[in-house]
């Protein structure tokens, strides 16, 4: 491994004070996947040393210091150009009772008593150049083969960590790992202690698992554990979907739908929650599947989960917003892109257009023909915002003070204005404030 300056200098320092340092974790995993894949951003570095926490400070006392955690051994060291290194204490753990932190930490001075209480293989290897590799657990071998293994007891890991189970679908999502058949089972077994973990956690973990090239994958095979966090999932698995649109049932048309999408966050959320009500709005009329009202229902479902997880109130209403809408019909032409910019602005159009390709690429063959429609909007609508022409009451040539020149007062301006607009929008006007005057004193 070639690990960066700073990362050399911190070990060095630390090595020739009479410690042992080394880089750990998830740097050397990502370091190793680079130097297999060429195709990982470069990783974030942590340190685990043998010093203890006074001991770091001492060895660093001439560089800024930021206690982060010292009750757990951790230590910030701020080096030149203002970057952090995390350098953390050897260490073992205590009993976790609350499924997600230990009740206590014993400082050590052995690296291996530190590498076993981590969570899987692939995490629990250390570098320093000195020393090279420290590889106790089959953790390279698993990282080339792919495969997801616990450290030791994997019933034992999930209980001391719940949040590692949704730890373990985001890097199957990221990486298409695939879990070896203890920590498997023990994954499953272990789901409902997802109850105990924070919903910030939860959700932090499945936004990267949404944006992960294996989200479908995981999806499809994960339901289960998914539907701890989310139980309306259960109800998609297997629930087909008899009418000439669908060729899937929901879940795996919803999988399909989100790996289909663009790695934006908002669209991946809104198509994971754009059917999960279609179990409940189920409807059947001579055979065929029909499910009246159910982006509504679904937009009201992804509110009360987002609320739940504690999403920023700006991404719930996106997110909700695009759910609610991704049944409404878009026109191409100039007026009716116009009028959707007015309404939606650019980002957000092109958002909901992106996830009705997404939704659409997921559909039956013929469906897949109104795909075109929809990127027609999207360079549409750039065209538009591109060549300045108006689409809101703030490009206008006229504003509220013109009008008030004239005698208009209250809530006449506004409705004035947005008659105005429109006359723009709809070509009846031009966008110049001799125009517009010219058809307000016509009015």
């Amino acid at each position: 491994m070639e690990l960066p300056v700073h990362v050399k200098t911190i070990i060095e320092s630390l090595e020739a004070a009479g410690y042992e340092a080394y880089a750990v974790g998830g740097a050397v995993r990502d370091s190793l996947d680079l130097q297999l894949t060429r195709d990982l951003e470069p990783p974030d570095y942590d340190i685990a040393t043998s010093a203890l926490p006074s001991e770091i400070k001492e060895v660093f006392q001439d560089y800024r210091i930021v206690d982060i955690g010292e009750k757990h051994g951790t230590i910030a060291v701020i080096i030149k150009g203002g970057e952090k290194i995390e350098i953390t204490t050897f260490r073992s753990d205590g009993e976790y009772t609350d499924s997600r932190h230990p009740d206590s930490v014993t400082f050590t001075r052995d690296l291996r008593t530190d590498l076993s209480r981590r969570d899987f293989t692939v995490n629990a290897m250390a570098y320093s150049d000195a020393t090279g590799l420290v590889d106790l657990y089959g953790g390279g071998q698993d990282l080339l083969d792919g495969i997801l293994r616990c450290v030791g007891e994997p019933e034992k890991r999930f209980a001391e960590d719940a949040l590692r189970i949704m730890r373990a679908l985001r890097f199957m999502s990221e990486r298409r790992f695939f879990c070896e058949p203890k920590t498997e089972a023990a994954l499953r077994e272990s789901k409902e202690l997802l109850l105990k973990i924070s919903p910030e956690r939860i959700a932090a973990e499945f936004d990267r698992l949404l944006l992960g090239d294996h989200a479908e994958w995981v999806i499809i095979n994960y339901c289960d554990v998914l539907g701890v966090v989310f139980p309306e999932l259960l109800a998609c698995a297997g629930f087909e979907q008899f009418n000439k649109y669908h060729v899937y049932d929901v879940l795996t048309h919803t999988a399909k739908a989100v790996s289909a999408a663009p790695k934006d966050k908002i669209i991946r959320l809104a198509l994971f929650f754009h059917d999960i009500s279609k179990p409940l709005c189920y409807s059947e009329k001579n055979g065929v599947s029909n499910f009246k009202g159910h982006p509504t229902k679904s937009a009201e479902i992804a509110e009360k989960t987002m609320r739940r997880l504690r999403y920023n109130n700006a991404a719930m209403y996106k997110v909700v917003l695009l759910v609610e809408k991704h049944r409404d019909k878009l026109k191409a032409d100039r007026v009716s892109v116009k009028t959707l910019l007015n309404k939606y602005g650019q980002k957000t159009l092109t958002q909901l257009c992106e996830l009705k390709i997404a939704d659409d690429s997921a559909k039956a063959e013929f469906v897949k023909l109104e795909l075109n429609k929809h990127r027609k909007v999207i360079e549409k609508a750039r065209e538009i915002v591109e060549s300045g022409e108006c689409f809101t009451l703030g490009m206008m040539a006229v504003n509220g003070n013109d009008l008030k020149e004239l005698g208009f007062s209250g809530k006449e301006i506004g409705k004035k204005l947005n008659a105005l607009l429109d006359m723009v929008i709809t070509g009846q006007a031009e966008n110049t404030k001799e125009s517009l005057l010219r058809h307000i004193k016509k009015d």
